[in-house]
C-alpha cells in the first residue's frame, strides 16, 4: 500500500499552535507514532509531503521517523531545506529510501504527481495523472479550492487528513466528503 502526508512539523510548537494542534510535543509524537504504525506496516511506503521538522528539532524527528512503520519517503519542502544542510545528504538518506523535490509515482494504476507545494499544473495533468501535495495545512484558502475542485488534486496535510498517512482512495473521499 501507498500512503501520503505532509507537514508534521515534528519539534515546532509555533506551527502547533497556528494549527489548533492543542498538544505538547511529545503527546504529538507519542499520538503520532501510535496512529501511524497502528495503520502503516513495515511493507508500506509513505510519501512525506515536505515539511516533516523543526530545523531546531532536526536530530529529534530523525528519531521519531525511525519509529514510524513503513518505507519512508521524503518529498522535501520548504522546511526541509535547512535540515538537510544541517544533518546533511548522508544522514538523511539513512532515514528515507527517497529524497526528491518532486516525484512522479505510479499508485495502484494511476500516475501521481508529489510535490509539497500546490501546483496549477503538473505533469501529466492532461492525461489524467492525480497531484497529491501540502504545504497549506488546513487553511481556508476558497480561491485553491476552487481552482482544484474539479481536478485530481488532494490536499495531504497532517492538519487535513488527521495526522494520519493516507491512501490515494482515502484522499479521494476526504476531498468529496468537504
Amino acid at each position: 500500500m501507498i500512503y501520503y502526508i505532509s507537514d508534521l512539523h515534528l519539534g515546532d510548537k509555533r506551527v502547533f499552535d497556528l494549527c489548533g494542534r492543542n498538544k505538547t510535543i511529545n503527546e504529538y509524537n507519542n499520538e503520532l507514532i501510535e496512529k501511524w504504525n497502528s495503520k502503516v506496516t513495515n511493507k508500506d511506503s509513505v510519501y512525506i509531503l515536505g515539511d516533516f521538522a523543526h530545523e531546531n528539532y532536526s536530530y529529534e524527528a530523525l528519531e521519531v521517523i525511525d519509529e514510524l512503520n513503513g518505507i519512508k519517503n521524503l518529498i522535501v519542502g520548504n522546511h526541509d531545506e535547512f535540515i538537510l544542510l544541517e544533518v546533511g545528504e548522508r544522514e538523511i538518506t539513512r532515514h528515507f529510501n527517497i529524497i526528491s523535490w518532486s516525484e512522479l509515482i505510479v499508485d495502484n494504476g494511476r500516475v501521481v504527481h508529489l510535490s509539497h507545494y500546490p501546483m496549477m499544473d503538473w505533469n501529466m495533468s492532461q492525461r489524467g495523472s492525480y497531484h497529491v501535495y501540502g504545504h497549506i495545512h488546513n487553511k481556508n484558502l476558497p480561491d485553491i479550492k476552487n481552482y482544484y475542485k474539479d481536478k485530481l488534486a488532494f490536499n495531504a496535510s497532517a492538519d487535513v487528513i488527521g495526522h494520519i498517512p493516507m491512501s490515494l482512495d482515502e484522499l479521494i473521499k476526504i476531498k468529496e466528503g468537504q
